[in-house]
């Protein structure tokens, strides 16, 4: 029997190229226009969260700047203790409508 095209899809990897070709399929624009909607997107983001900004997109999820505590660690070649130094981190908390799409039914 043949799997659906979801099932095929299921677990791929959507890089840009494949996120442009979707996007302007779905606006109906070109596949360089969609490209350049979809880099602007990202580079907003971006600056935004280099400036400390949180970026919430209401019913996706949210992209949050955190500091993370140092701490200690093992490294795993030698086993040998080390120190974790503190960093901020970027922290992505997807939205409830994200999280209800995709659970299995």
């Amino acid at each position: 029997m043949a799997e659906s095209k979801t099932e095929q899809a299921a677990g791929q990897t959507v890089g840009r190229q494949e996120l442009s070709k979707r996007i302007a399929k779905e606006v109906k624009l070109s596949q360089k226009q969609a490209s350049e909607v979809l880099e602007a997107t990202l580079t907003a983001i971006r600056e935004a969260l280099q400036n400390g900004d949180e970026v919430r997109l209401v019913g996706f999820g949210s992209f949050k700047v955190r500091q993370s505590a140092a701490r200690k660690g093992v490294n795993p070649r030698d086993r040998k203790p080390i120190e974790v130094p503190a960093k901020e981190r970027v922290r992505f908390f997807p939205g409830k409508e994200l999280s209800e799409a995709v659970i299995k039914k």
